[in-house]
C-alpha cells in the first residue's frame, strides 16, 4: 500500500501507554497522528508518526488542528484512568473524560469521519462473580467507570443518526510491553505488575492492597491482557467496521489471576522471595473482574495470543531493566 492510499488515523491520548504502543504498530499500515496535551512519547520515535500537542478540552484549537489533518479514523484513547487519584484530581476526570470526549465526538461529526474507536473499560460493569459479557448490567462504582459509561451513552446517542461507524472496546487490565520497544512509563507508576517487577529488581518490599476480599486467597482477582493483544483488538475492530457498524466488544484474557498469584509468578521469574507488606484496600477496588471474550473471538476473529502470565512478566521485566539502565526518573505510588 502506497503512502498516498493509506488511511489517516488520529490517536487521542497519543503520548500515553496504550496509544503509543498502538501507534508504533499501526504506523506500518496507516498514516498516524498522535494528539495529546503532553509532548510526544519519548519512546515513540518512528518518523512516520506525527505528534500534535493540543488539549481536547479546547475545542477551538482542537478543531483547527484536526481539520487540517482531516483523518479517516479516530481512535479515542485519551482519559484520566487510574482510580488512585480520583479524590485528588476529581475535576480532571470531568474535564478530560467528559468534556474531551464530547469535543472529539462533535468534531468527528463536523468532519464526517468514517470510523470511531472508543476505549472504554471493565469498570462500567456492575460487580459480578461470573464472567462479564457485553450485555451484562452496567453499574460503575467509581468515578472513572462512571465517566466512561457516560461517554458510551453519548457516543451511541450522537452517532446513531450519522454515517459514522463506531466500535466501543471495553478493556480489562492492560499490561506488559512490546519487548524492549515501548511499555508503561507512568509517573508515578500505579499499576500492579510494573510495581512488583521494579520492587524485585531493586530488592524492595512488595505492597499488597487488601487481603480480605471475597476471593479464594483474600486478594482481588483481575483479568490481565497483554498490550500486544489490545493493539491487535483495536486493529481488527478498525477492519471490522468496513462491513459492520456500531458494536461493543470486551477485550481481556478471559481468565483471572489474584494479586497473590501475580506476586508468586513474578517471584518464580526472578527466583526471589521478597518482603510482603499488606496495605489497606484502595477506594474503588472490587473483589473480581473477569472478561467473557466470546463475542470478540466470534465476530472480530480475535484471541489473546500473548496474554500468558509468564510472557507478560518476562516482557515487563525486560522493559523495566531497559528503563533502569536509561536512569530515567520516575516514582512509584505506594
Amino acid at each position: 500500500m502506497t503512502l498516498i492510499n493509506k488511511k489517516k488515523i488520529l490517536v487521542t491520548g497519543g503520548s500515553g501507554y496504550i496509544a503509543s504502543c498502538f501507534s508504533k504498530i499501526a504506523c506500518k499500515n496507516f498514516i498516524i497522528y498522535t494528539l495529546d496535551k503532553k509532548i510526544k512519547n519519548q519512546f515513540l520515535n518512528e518518523n512516520n508518526v506525527t505528534h500534535i500537542r493540543c488539549d481536547l478540552s479546547n475545542y477551538k484549537k482542537l478543531k483547527e488542528k484536526v481539520t487540517e489533518i482531516n483523518p479517516d479514523i479516530i481512535v479515542h484513547l485519551a482519559a484520566q484512568s487510574t482510580i488512585d487519584f480520583i479524590e485528588k484530581k476529581k475535576s480532571n476526570y470531568f474535564k478530560d473524560n467528559i468534556l474531551g470526549t464530547k469535543n472529539i465526538v462533535k468534531l468527528s461529526k463536523f468532519l464526517n469521519i468514517q470510523k470511531f474507536i472508543f476505549s472504554s473499560t471493565a469498570a462500567v460493569y456492575k460487580q459480578n462473580n461470573k464472567s462479564l459479557n457485553e450485555n451484562d448490567e452496567l453499574y460503575p462504582d467509581n468515578l472513572y467507570g462512571w465517566t466512561k459509561l457516560q461517554n458510551e451513552k453519548f457516543i451511541i446517542k450522537e452517532f446513531k443518526k450519522t454515517k459514522i461507524n463506531y466500535c466501543i472496546l471495553r478493556f480489562f487490565n492492560v499490561c506488559s510491553a512490546l519487548k524492549n520497544d515501548i511499555g508503561e512509563f507512568h509517573n508515578p507508576e500505579t499499576h500492579l505488575i510494573p510495581k512488583i517487577v521494579n520492587s524485585l529488581l531493586k530488592n524492595k518490599p512488595i505492597n499488597i492492597y487488601g487481603n480480605k476480599f471475597n476471593t479464594f486467597d483474600g486478594t482481588c482477582l483481575r483479568d490481565y491482557i497483554h498490550i500486544r493483544d489490545i493493539v491487535s483488538g483495536i486493529m481488527l475492530s478498525i477492519k471490522y467496521l468496513d462491513k459492520n457498524k456500531n458494536v461493543i466488544f470486551n477485550l481481556g484474557a478471559g481468565k483471572t489471576l489474584s494479586v497473590n498469584e501475580i506476586v508468586n509468578q513474578c517471584c518464580k521469574v526472578f527466583k526471589k522471595i521478597p518482603v510482603i507488606k499488606i496495605k489497606k484496600n484502595r477506594k474503588g477496588d472490587i473483589d473480581k473482574l473477569i472478561c467473557d471474550i466470546t463475542k470478540a473471538k466470534s465476530k472480530l476473529k480475535w484471541s489473546p495470543k500473548n496474554s500468558n502470565i509468564r510472557q507478560i512478566i518476562l516482557e515487563e521485566k525486560r522493559w523495566q531493566v531497559f528503563l533502569n539502565k536509561k536512569k530515567l526518573k520516575r516514582s512509584f505510588h505506594n
